[in-house]
């Protein structure tokens, strides 16, 4: 259970603040129900959300968890085994992402990275699958760090990039 005051990640929604607790006087919500009533951060409106929810939400990352992860960006494996069938890999990806783990989503894109910088060298385009589950998953880390380190989103990628890159070239 959560509390009111805190900031958790709701699925694909990101950060939220926990707003309230409560059975909320809406029409079509099960009053029989307790349901958080969450505002998120990186956008506009409220959801009402029971607490027994299927939806993954979780605490946010903790100031010194993502630091420590960008300092060892360096070190995270970004190897996939990802299908080559398109509709396979989709449901790969889905997968990955849809556990909302940082760790989980910085593998995702660094594997895309790499596979990026592979397919410019052979100045082949990545396939619309990597590029969309890439997107997905970069903002979804890059805004979580972000709130929690106090920037903008933009320049937890320039970082996270920056390491990877020194690291490509240092091999």
């Amino acid at each position: 259970m959560f509390n009111v005051g805190e900031y958790v990640i709701y699925g694909s929604e990101g950060v939220c603040l926990v707003e309230a607790i409560g059975s909320p006087d809406i029409v079509g919500l099960d009053r029989t129900k307790t349901y958080y009533t969450l505002s998120p951060v990186y956008r506009c409106g409220k959801i009402h959300t029971p607490t027994d929810t299927t939806i993954t939400m979780r605490r946010v990352i903790s100031k010194d968890a993502a630091e420590e992860l960008i300092e060892s960006v360096d070190k995270i494996n970004g190897d996939l085994d990802v299908p080559k069938d398109s509709k396979l890999a989709t449901a790969f990806y889905r997968d990955l992402v849809r556990s909302y783990e940082c760790g989980t989503l910085m593998r995702v894109v660094k594997h895309v990275f790499t596979k990026q910088r592979e397919f410019a060298a052979l100045k082949r385009n990545l396939p619309a699958v990597d590029v969309k589950f890439s997107k997905m998953a970069e903002e979804m880390l890059y805004s979580e760090f972000a709130f929690v380190l106090g920037v903008e989103p933009k320049d937890v990628k320039t970082r996270i990039t920056a390491c990877w890159e020194h690291s490509a070239a240092a091999v």
